[in-house]
């Protein structure tokens, strides 16, 4: 490979070079070197035109790209784009391999004759538009990390796309609105939903056989790892989830369809023999209005009208939350100047929202706001936080039940929150002396401030309809006792019992879960001045924290693959000082310290095991049902945590492991189904679809800086899915068609009158909410 050259697309005072002046710097620098680096500023027609004589040429993008990206590319050249691109990628493409690590516009692929084009992203419009093929060469290829946009694959002469639906911008119809139209050669390989608006004149949808199978195989890791994503090929290798279109053969076509049947024939064929003669069109609808329709037309002439969608869809905040605690409801109350009533509000979620939501959640809320795509997120932690002083929820009329759960941890406590506020008597039976499990027992009171837990818990132990009985070792006689007097039991009692591995020296291998409980009394443990972290997934970072904490001075996680840890977590004990080390197998453990595999001794005069725990269920009685995986009892559970036996249920990690919210949401979950049957009413899950980001206009906002007021942060909210009465659409719409109804309970919609809308579609694209949707008549 001839030394790499580099073409900046800035001139000598910071100005952005002309697309035809840098692509004359580019001929030049490639009559020097076949290995150059384009800093692009936009510049068009980037990468291609490169006559090599199918000579090796490696050009690597970076900045941003301009339209016709790898235009007229020729064999043997391969262009990388690290970043996004803009419209005709690989337009006219005679053999270049391009590769865009992002989304890319319209009218990728459009012409392309040979070479092959990998997305790392999704693409616009028009994508393997109008393709060619000579079959003394390979076929053009296509592919796409995602979905794509309308009219893809439209008269596709023989190109072959691979649409994998991965992060797809339209998981409800990954190949868009009316793919493969005139489409005459070819095939398309897709993975998702897609809707029935592909043409079925030029098509037909088929699974991949084994030839086309293996084709897609042999070809799938090669892209996955020049797009970056290696760590997807076992998703995408499950033939059960491909399908295929291909393009139906003009023989084959002119079986399957002639046309339509001319009038004169289906008068003679159909219509006399059946009907007695007549006028067809005359007969068949004698009132209908035969006018020409207008090119602008209102009422039932227009293809879609418009509905007011408000609060059809859940906001990524309550859709990703376990809880489903609608925060946007909340940021509206502060918005309005309702600060009490958006704290109530939150409470009837969980009793926990300063110490789970403000301190230790990963928040999977906010991973998914979509604020982001304005600027930063909004900061739920903030606004946990600032509910540490809310009041419990008032108690509703007893419904004369009383119900026990056993454990005290996040799970079972917010089962007996829930049932405490619907008039139910929730009473927790624990194993220990304090509430919340491994949140109060384990979690370092750096990541969880004891004054705000102290706080939380108190005001949960005021609730009158809540009995907590410490102390109490559960068995199968006092569960059958339990079962016998309380009209319904909770099992809540986590993941307690450490798992173990049994190399040598196991016996001196102290566990994660007592190490930490033993690190947080008041009493901890001497570790010595080196420690080993068998498990470097969050739980050990935990481990690694406290263990500098009470002395420890060089702390080393060891895992077999690559450490799972992330967040907050990870960066505090790197922070520390910790380091990883991995793939590390344990051979052995000795006064010393951990020997691995390969036979090199890791120092430490403590080592702790860190690779997760399972729940102790031997106080169980038959009647439920467990599921052994992995040697772990998991008890088996419907959607509402009811286990086999109808008066058990069960929520949290003996379900399933996973986060504090989790539990939290398992808990509400058990006990709203538990109060709907004992009032005899019917149990409503949370079933709502999350709202697509493209059906938000973010153009609306502002980037600005995140406020440090929850007030102030509340304005920041996109009001994603929710109505914020914002009268865009009435403003907007061109003929007045929009107007604000005020209803009998004080609040409000939003209608379109129908004589009026021309459905032009201005409401739904300018709605910052999503609110307005177009629907077929």
């Amino acid at each position: 490979m001839s030394k790499e050259l580099t073409v900046n697309g800035l001139d000598q005072d910071g100005r952005r070079i002309s697309s035809k002046d840098f692509e004359a710097l580019v001929q030049q620098a490639f009559k020097k070197s076949s290995t150059l680096n384009l800093k692009t500023y936009g510049q068009h027609n980037v990468g291609g035109r490169l006559k090599n004589d199918g000579s090796p040429i490696t050009v690597t993008i970076n900045g941003p790209c301009g339209q016709r990206l790898g235009c007229m590319g020729m064999p043997g050249t391969k262009i990388t784009c690290n970043g996004p691109a803009s419209d005709d990628v690989g337009y006219l493409n005679i053999g270049a391999e391009i590769i865009v690590k992002g989304d890319a516009t319209n009218g990728v692929c459009n012409a392309m004759a040979e070479g092959r084009v990998y997305l790392g992203g999704s693409i616009g419009a028009r994508g393997l538009t109008m393709t060619k093929w000579n079959p003394e060469y390979q076929r053009p290829e296509l592919w796409i990390l995602g979905s794509t946009g309308d009219s893809f694959a439209e008269f596709n002469c023989g190109g072959i796309g691979v649409v994998c639906g991965i992060e797809a911008k339209n998981p409800g119809n990954i190949l868009g609105y009316r793919p493969c139209v005139g489409m005459v050669g070819g095939w398309i390989y897709y993975r998702g939903r897609i809707d029935d608006s592909y043409s079925r004149n030029n098509v037909k949808a088929v699974l991949p056989d084994d030839e086309q199978w293996q084709w897609l195989m042999e070809r799938m890791p090669n892209y996955l790892e020049e797009i970056g994503r290696p760590e997807l090929l076992d998703t995408l290798s499950k033939r059960e989830e491909w399908s295929m279109l291909v393009a139906i053969p003009p023989q084959e076509r002119a079986l399957i369809f002639s046309g339509p049947m001319p009038m004169s024939e289906f008068k003679k064929k159909i219509w006399d023999p059946g009907f007695g003669g007549g006028d067809p069109i005359r007969d068949l609808a004698p009132g209908l209005d035969r006018s020409p329709i207008g090119i602008i037309e209102t009422g039932d002439l227009r293809r879609k009208k418009p509905f007011w969608a408000n609060r059809d869809k859940a906001a990524p905040c309550a859709y990703y939350c376990p809880v489903h605690i609608p925060t946007v409801d909340r940021l509206r109350l502060l918005r309005d100047g309702k600060e009490a009533e958006a704290y109530q509000m939150l409470m009837e979620y969980t009793p926990l929202p300063a110490s789970v939501c403000g301190s230790v959640c990963p928040n999977l809320c906010m991973q998914n706001c979509s604020r982001q795509m304005v600027d930063e997120k909004i900061d739920v932690q903030m606004l946990g936080r600032a509910a540490r002083a809310a009041e419990p929820p008032r108690a509703a009329k007893s419904l004369n039940k009383k119900v026990a759960i056993i454990g005290g941890g996040p799970g079972g406590m917010n089962a007996a929150w829930q049932l405490a506020k619907a008039g139910v008597e929730a009473h927790i039976f624990e194993k220990g002396d304090i509430l919340g499990g491994k949140l109060a027992q384990v979690i370092p009171w750096e990541r969880l401030p004891k004054a705000i837990w102290d706080s939380e818990i108190d005001r949960f132990l005021s609730v009158a309809n809540i009995k907590v009985n410490f102390g109490v070792n559960m068995t199968r006689e006092k569960f059958a006792e339990l079962k016998n007097e309380y009209d319904h039991v909770i099992v809540a009692v986590g993941t307690h019992q450490p798992r173990t591995i049994p190399f040598p020296g196991h016996e001196q291998v102290i566990p994660a879960l007592d190490f930490l409980k033993a690190a947080k009394s008041d009493n901890p443990p001497e570790i010595g001045r080196q420690v080993v972290i068998i498990g470097a997934g969050n739980v050990g970072c935990d481990v690694a924290c406290e263990a500098y904490r009470i002395g420890a001075e060089e702390v080393t996680l060891v895992d077999i693959q690559k450490p799972l840890a992330f967040g907050k977590e990870k960066t505090a004990a790197e922070a520390l000082g910790a380091t990883f080390k991995w793939p590390v197998q344990t051979k052995e453990v000795t006064d010393k310290g951990l020997i691995d595999a390969a036979g090199h001794l890791i120092p430490a005069q403590t080592v702790i095991i860190s690779i997760g725990d399972v729940p102790a269920l031997k106080f169980l009685p038959d009647s439920v049902e467990v599921i052994t995986v992995g040697g772990a009892g998991w008890i088996k559970c419907d959607p509402t945590g009811l286990t086999s036996d109808d008066k058990i249920s069960a929520v949290g990690d003996v379900e399933r492991p996973g986060l504090a919210t989790n539990a939290l949401g398992a808990g509400k979950n058990t006990a709203d189904a538990l109060v709907a049957r004992f009032k005899g009413e019917d149990f409503t899950p949370f079933t709502k679809e999350v709202i697509s980001q493209c059906d938000l206009t973010h153009a609306h906002y502002i980037p600005e800086a995140a406020a440090d007021k929850p007030e102030q942060e509340a304005e920041r909210c996109l009001s994603c899915g929710t109505c914020r009465d914002c009268h865009l659409c009435e403003t907007i719409c061109p003929t007045q068609a929009i107007s604000r109804e005020n209803l009998p309970d004080d609040s409000y919609r939003y209608v379109s009158d129908d004589d009026k809308c021309i459905a032009c579609g201005f409401c739904a694209d300018t709605c910052p909410c999503g609110i307005w949707v177009l629907q077929p008549f």
